[in-house]
């Protein structure tokens, strides 16, 4: 999984499936947090929808998630505050993760 910690953010590599059946994520692997979005790529949806699905996901405010790089694409980059919660998921994720590469 592709993710920089800068002092106190961590930027991941999240690439994205819109218009799918369910918001969920797919998998983990070495490109990437994969997770299938249920809005259209239509104006922003698809990116709004990733944002509000970090932050229930995370629980960080969305106002403290920015969208980096991607705004038109499936590969995106998005910054966030580096709590307790993204601490403890990164460091399942480097141990375990949902499909290899």
């Amino acid at each position: 999984m592709r993710f920089k910690i800068d002092k106190q953010h961590v930027q991941l590599t999240i690439i994205v499936k819109p218009n799918a059946k369910k918001t969920q994520m797919i998998k983990i692997d070495s490109q990437g947090i994969h997770i299938s979005l249920h809005a259209k790529p239509h104006k922003g949806e698809a990116n709004e929808e990733l944002i509000e699905y970090l932050s229930d996901y995370f629980h960080v405010p969305k106002t403290k998630i920015q969208l980096l790089r991607g705004e038109h694409g499936r590969n995106k980059q998005v910054l966030f505050p580096l709590t307790k919660n993204v601490e403890s998921f990164l460091q399942e994720s480097k141990n375990l993760q949902f499909a290899p590469n």
